[in-house]
């Protein structure tokens, strides 16, 4: 009995069975791998949650690989390798040959020696306040403004009608980004977000948190918009102990169909009301600089439909405040 166990700790070593020796000899192989192969590097990897890449950050030796030329049809995005113990899953970030990357898909090994993910270039930041604190997050920005020069017109005037769809990591401050989330992009234009889609692509289990992926709607700027710093403003941009004064439109968020709703604002100067584009369901009937009325289709095929009501300042003609406004029959 002496032989066997000595021959089976031979042939075996640690392992307790042939196939437990085969899929340590694997996992062994790809260490090896990574000391030896060229496309291995050592680079930053956020942990699961973490918002961004920062000083603290881990770094880990891992192997990225080409997938296909990168070109229009095909935005580069690259296959990443690590050690199956490691911290790292759909929505991480790495930060690799000077850019921001994103992992947004992992596919499961029928055998637990590695993991494999592919991963996306971010090729901006969306700077977020939240609560008083400023966040820098990396994030991918794609254009879904197809077959239109990013303009909508109306029987009397032209409004921005462009949109994006943006790839970014889940975690406890992207997870406060909602609908009607204002995100703005290049310090020039500002975007509302109209869906966000955070249940589609995760990694660890099913229903985990892991990518967000959120399509926005170009939306008009306002005054307390910084486009020097790149940041939109957002209900939760100040800190709850902090008020911010300033004029907000005071009124119904909804409106019944054959009603007529009364908005009102308190400012300091004259403005004007006006709704963003020229609607066939609703429109202001009366205004004047403190308050404006609109009344809404009586037809029901319009339920559910919406409009964004604006409030200018008449010697300026900058942006005071906006309200979106929904159909209700």
């Amino acid at each position: 009995m002496d032989y066997f166990n000595d021959y089976k700790d031979r042939v075996l070593g640690d392992a307790t069975s042939l196939k437990e020796k085969t899929t340590n000899e694997i996992e062994s192989n790809f260490k090896k791998y990574l000391n030896t192969a060229p496309t291995a590097l050592i680079v930053p990897i956020a942990d699961i949650g973490e918002i961004t890449i920062t000083d603290k950050t881990k770094k880990v030796l891992v192997s990225i690989n080409d997938i296909t030329n990168n070109d229009k049809r095909a935005l580069d995005e690259k296959y990443l390798y690590t050690p199956k113990d490691m911290n790292v899953d759909v929505g991480c970030y790495v930060f690799y040959d000077n850019s921001y990357w994103i992992t947004i898909f992992k596919e499961h090994q029928t055998i637990n020696t590695k993991k494999h993910f592919v991963m996306k270039r971010c090729n901006q930041f969306f700077n977020y306040k939240y609560k008083g604190q400023m966040y820098k997050i990396p994030i991918s920005v794609e254009n879904l403004t197809l077959y239109s020069d990013g303009m909508a017109d109306n029987k009397y005037t032209s409004v921005a009608d462009t949109k994006r769809q943006l790839y970014f990591g889940s975690n406890h401050i992207t997870k406060t980004i909602d609908i009607d989330t204002r995100i703005m992009l290049t310090g020039k234009t500002v975007f509302r977000v109209t869906s966000i889609n955070d249940f589609e692509y995760n990694g660890r289990e099913t229903g985990a948190d892991g990518l967000i992926k959120a399509i926005c709607l170009q939306d008009a700027l306002i005054s307390k918009d910084d486009t020097i710093n790149n940041i939109a403003w957002n209900d939760l941009s100040e800190n709850d102990s902090v008020i911010i004064p300033f004029s907000k439109i005071m009124g119904e968020e909804i409106i019944n169909l054959g009603e007529e709703n009364e908005y009102t604002i308190d400012h300091s100067q004259g403005v004007k009301w006006l709704l963003d584009k020229q609607y066939g369901y609703c429109n202001i009937i009366n205004q004047d600089e403190k308050r404006c009325v609109i009344q809404a289709n009586t037809l029901a095929k319009y339920s559910g439909l919406e409009a964004l009501l604006l409030v200018k300042d008449r010697e300026t003609n900058e942006t005071i405040d906006i309200k979106k406004i929904i159909l209700r029959g």
